[in-house]
């Protein structure tokens, strides 16, 4: 099968498109027929073994194995191993994969999301809504299960809090948009000029964020501060009331695909920053506006 595969650390030019052996499913695995994939910065970091920190997961002169990156993926379930019960061949689905931070040791090549094909951990997929493209579905997983762990898990919004998103125009940021306003929240979103008009259109109030500056929360009524990825760290933003401030960057991805996908598949149209979430928090749906 066709991969784009790299061997060492560095920058793209050290990707290759090659011909690899299609990956042999195991017990508990899945092989997909990848329809999408879309790249993280997580992806960034593997390919260039920066910070250091990352070549103590996968190598220290260079990846244990050849890898193929593409944390996220959707596509078409191909096969199953003997384990796996809740898919069948033909099967729409999306998810992650741990290609570079956690590769299968039986596998010779760490197969993530930019090859025809790849093995995957049955638990790190769910079924693909109906009214998600594979192209939509790929983009979603880390992404929003960042800002899902963020709101959800560690800042507990609940309704009627004030939640200022730091980055609201990016990947996570726009996700943790339309998560806090499904929570009930109300939300003001942080961006640079140039996306004012995108965050300002979907379910927020929109506010403009200097380069090389930190939010400060005034007025003591915001009670729940996410920074995106690449932002201020939590402690260089400043509210005179505490309240559960939640990062998402440098915490682990813990969080419920199956609760996203479920939250797709209640019908919201625009699953993107000019658009809403609708959840099923607690049993119960409730459609933002």
């Amino acid at each position: 099968m066709k991969a784009v595969v790299h061997d060492r650390y560095g920058a793209p030019d050290v990707l290759e498109l090659t011909e690899i052996d299609q990956p042999v499913v195991g017990d508990d695995q899945v092989l997909v027929r990848v329809r999408a994939a879309s790249l993280n910065p997580a992806d960034w970091h593997f390919l260039r073994g920066l910070p250091y920190l990352v070549r103590l997961l996968n190598g220290l002169r260079k990846p244990r194995k050849a890898t193929v990156l593409g944390s996220d993926l959707a596509g078409q379930i191909e096969a199953i191993g003997k384990h796996v019960r809740q898919f069948r061949p033909g099967d729409a689905v999306f998810g992650r994969t741990r290609a570079a931070h956690r590769p299968d040791p039986r596998a010779a090549v760490a197969t993530g999301g930019c090859a025809e094909y790849a093995c995957v951990s049955a638990d790190l997929l769910v079924p693909k809504p109906a009214n998600l493209t594979f192209e939509q579905a790929a983009a979603v997983p880390l992404a929003a299960l960042t800002a899902l762990q963020a709101l959800r898990d560690a800042g507990e919004v609940r309704p009627g809090q004030q939640v200022l998103v730091n980055g609201a125009s990016g990947g996570v940021g726009t996700f943790a948009v339309q998560l806090a306003k499904s929570f009930g929240a109300e939300v003001t979103g942080a961006c640079s000029t140039k996306n004012l008009d995108m965050v300002g259109s979907g379910p927020t109030r929109s506010s403009t964020t200097p380069k090389r500056t930190s939010p400060r929360v005034g007025g003591g009524t915001t009670s729940s501060l996410t920074p995106g990825i690449g932002r201020c760290p939590t402690s260089d933003a400043h509210s005179p009331q505490r309240g559960p401030w939640s990062s998402s960057a440098g915490r682990p991805v813990v969080g419920s695909m199956a609760w996203l996908a479920r939250t797709r598949r209640a019908g919201c149209p625009r699953w993107r920053a000019n658009g809403c979430a609708r959840s099923l928090r607690d049993g119960a749906s409730r459609t933002c506006s």
